[in-house]
């Protein structure tokens, strides 16, 4: 009765430590965020992601939230003072190439390629809310994990892109 007791004891203590945060599972792996559907698979080790390339990490890192582009509008009105970061190319996000997508209003744009360099630039706003978008949320979602890497706090990936927005009245 007294084994039965203490088993029963240490598989509650059990699952009270992993409920806060302590508990003994192995950690889980994803496909550090490149906007592809492997961003949603799960592995058990570090290593490569066997679609893309791209390393894996600790699935806990990733921490920005994703917004729709249905949702962006109502979102800003409420919010006016978010930080717009637009990780196209300069010439996307001047509507120098085709096809033309347009850009959110007030939106900065600083390319994914240079975005590692200009995160010192950056580094006053590491509190401030951002929504990070690109053409097709490929290379937004890599952006915004760069920034939450590098201590940004509040980051928001914008799903699917620009490219899926159609018209849009907080579009320019």
């Amino acid at each position: 009765m007294k084994a039965i007791v203490f088993a029963a004891l240490m598989a509650f203590t059990c699952c009270l430590s992993a409920q806060a945060g302590g508990g003994t599972s192995a950690d889980v792996y994803a496909c550090t965020p490149c906007g592809h559907d492997c961003d949603h698979d799960e592995y058990t080790a570090p290593g490569k992601c066997p679609h893309c390339g791209m390393p894996l990490v600790k699935k806990s890192t990733i921490v920005f939230k994703t917004i729709s582009p249905e949702e962006i509008c109502d979102y800003l009105q409420q919010h006016p003072d978010v930080l717009l970061l637009d990780v196209r190319t300069k010439e996307e996000f001047e509507g120098k190439t085709t096809p033309v997508y347009g850009k959110l209003r007030n939106a900065i744009n600083i390319p994914i390629k240079d975005l590692p360099d200009r995160l010192k630039s950056i580094s006053p706003m590491k509190d401030k809310e951002i929504i990070v978008y690109c053409s097709k949320s490929i290379r937004s979602p890599q952006a915004a994990y760069l920034l939450t890497e590098n201590g940004f706090t509040n980051i928001t990936n914008m799903s699917g892109g620009i490219s899926t927005m159609g018209s849009s009245p907080c579009k320019e």
